[in-house]
């Protein structure tokens, strides 16, 4: 009977290990995809990320592809990179700045080349070897354009949040004021947001600052918070809210100048087919995304009194 036991002990440890490591015995490599969090233009950042793979003769049947989601936590990107890195992943794709950085400090001391997507100050991944992406470039004279035009004035207070832990947001805050001095009477007022919990707060420190509207940046933490937190506090009080992108109109915000992120997610995931293919990383250039187009929410413009501006094109997102 003992003996039958220990059998049956050995039988079951194998069945386990078996289970644990029958994926690395596969033979399929992995495609490791981190998204720093979820919102409109990061979702359709990681599906433009799997069409630039397939329409660049990448067959994902072929690979063990590994999604992972972090919450808009910066650590959990960092142990999730560490994961992947320690699976020996062909390559890896991140999305947005945190998850980039995150995988190209995992992936430094290795030969696992990383692809950033959505990441709009890029040189902070200039100090890292074996990368590349796309980067997202923000043109704020034609956002201020859309916000003065809808607006019908240019001598206004504009708020803007940014987060800390986004290392691209102080630079994007820079260009916007640069981009303000064009306007006279244009003041940017901009908060930094340590913690997502005090968003609310500084949303209404904005507004009691004087904020005639808010736009938002390209940062993450921010616009993921923008539905449950932002929008609620300035609807109540009729401030409008300009996006960054057009999936943030048609959540709530009043206008934009959008970058396309289906094509940003599609020029990172053409990179990461070329490496697949065999290509370097250091031999692909990083793709920069900058060309607007101009959107807005007929009903939010309705429900907040704005009038809609003929001097410029725009497209109603309803259409």
């Amino acid at each position: 009977m003992k003996k039958i036991n220990k059998l049956l002990i050995i039988f079951v440890i194998c069945t386990l290990l078996l289970a644990l490591f029958g994926c690395s015995q596969s033979g399929k490599k992995t495609i490791g995809i981190i998204q720093f969090g979820s919102h409109g233009s990061l979702n359709n950042c990681y599906d433009g990320v799997i069409a630039g793979l397939e329409e660049n003769g990448i067959n994902l049947d072929d690979y063990n592809v590994e999604y992972v989601n972090s919450n808009f936590d910066a650590s959990v990107s960092q142990t999730q990179a560490n994961n992947l890195v320690n699976k020996n992943a062909a390559v890896i794709i991140a999305i947005a700045t945190p998850s980039a950085v995150a995988a190209a400090n995992a992936a430094a001391d290795s030969q696992i080349p990383v692809v950033y997507c959505a990441v709009t100050d890029s040189t902070v991944m200039d100090n890292y070897d074996n990368v590349t992406g796309s980067s997202d470039i923000p043109d704020f004279s034609k956002q201020l354009e859309i916000v003065t035009a809808f607006m019908g004035r240019s001598d206004i207070n504009i708020g803007v949040l940014y987060s800390t832990e986004e290392s691209s947001s102080p630079v994007q805050v820079e260009s916007l004021k640069q981009a303000a001095l064009a306007y006279d009477g244009m003041e940017i007022l901009d908060s930094a947001v340590a913690d997502i919990t005090t968003i609310d707060a500084k949303t209404n420190e904005l507004i009691d600052r004087g904020a005639d509207c808010f736009v938002n940046l390209l940062d993450n933490t921010v616009v993921g918070k923008l539905e449950t937190n932002i929008l609620p506090i300035t609807n109540e009080k009729k401030i409008p809210v300009f996006g960054s992108e057009i999936e943030q109109v048609k959540v709530g915000c009043a206008a934009s100048a959008s970058i396309e992120y289906i094509t940003v997610g599609k020029s990172a995931g053409k990179s990461a087919a070329e490496i697949l293919g065999g290509k370097s990383a250091s031999d692909i250039p990083v793709s920069r995304i900058t060309d607007p187009i101009n959107y807005y929410n007929s009903e939010v413009c309705s429900m907040l009194g704005l009038t809609v501006p003929t001097n410029i094109s725009v497209t109603d997102i309803a259409e």
